[in-house]
């Protein structure tokens, strides 16, 4: 996998993470509701881990060159 991929895998998994979260996290009271918003917010929190990681490796490949 190419670096440009990165960003969306991050939020893929963040995403997931956020679900999984919010579903057990939840003990079971609105527990739909606790999966979304915490999907949801996750999901923005792993684009942004990936786009940095995007953007570091793309410093490292400028400097190698």
């Amino acid at each position: 996998m190419g670096r440009s991929g990165r960003p969306v895998v991050g939020f893929v998994l963040g995403g997931i993470g956020g679900v999984l979260w919010g579903w057990f996290g939840s003990g079971g009271y609105e527990a739909g509701d606790s999966m979304l918003g915490t999907g949801l917010l996750c999901a923005l929190a792993g684009l942004l881990i990936g786009s940095v990681a995007y953007t570091v490796a793309g410093r490292r490949d400028r400097r190698r060159r």
